[in-house]
């Protein structure tokens, strides 16, 4: 279950990654954490914003997980997703507002900024979990 304690223990900061399942773990709990954000911020300020279906996000890190990292990754969600309805909701309402402020009090540039720049550090998550699964 090494790859399953990574999944939750790296989220609150661990060190370098030492194994294998360590940085899979780590690259994916990150990819589904900006699934969860860009939810979130959809959810609570940017309705119109499109946003990844999380099954999709799931089916993405499965996909390109090797397989006998697979399962572990399944229990982690659940573990995963109870953590980030706790802690996101806080943290994606503090980026907002700041971001808020720098756009000037508008809420739409403030929307397209956050947005894009969960999605951009998504798609660089998942990047980095093709490779890295590819070379092992």
């Amino acid at each position: 279950c090494r790859m399953l304690k990574t999944l939750i223990v790296c989220l609150a900061g661990c060190g370098t990654p030492t194994s294998t399942s360590d940085e899979l773990g780590k690259i994916s709990a990150g990819y589904l954490r900006t699934c969860h954000e860009l939810q979130e911020l959809r959810r609570a300020f940017c309705p119109e914003w499109p946003a990844p279906p999380l099954l999709q996000c799931v089916n993405d890190i499965e996909r390109e997980l090797p397989a006998r990292y697979r399962g572990e990754f399944r229990q982690g969600v659940g573990v995963l997703a109870q953590r980030f309805a706790s802690e996101l909701p806080s943290a994606v309402a503090a980026r907002f507002a700041a971001e808020v402020r720098a756009a000037g009090g508008e809420a739409g540039p403030a929307c397209a900024v956050m947005a894009a720049d969960i999605d951009h550090r998504r798609l660089q998550l998942r990047s980095q979990l093709r490779s890295f699964s590819k070379a092992k």
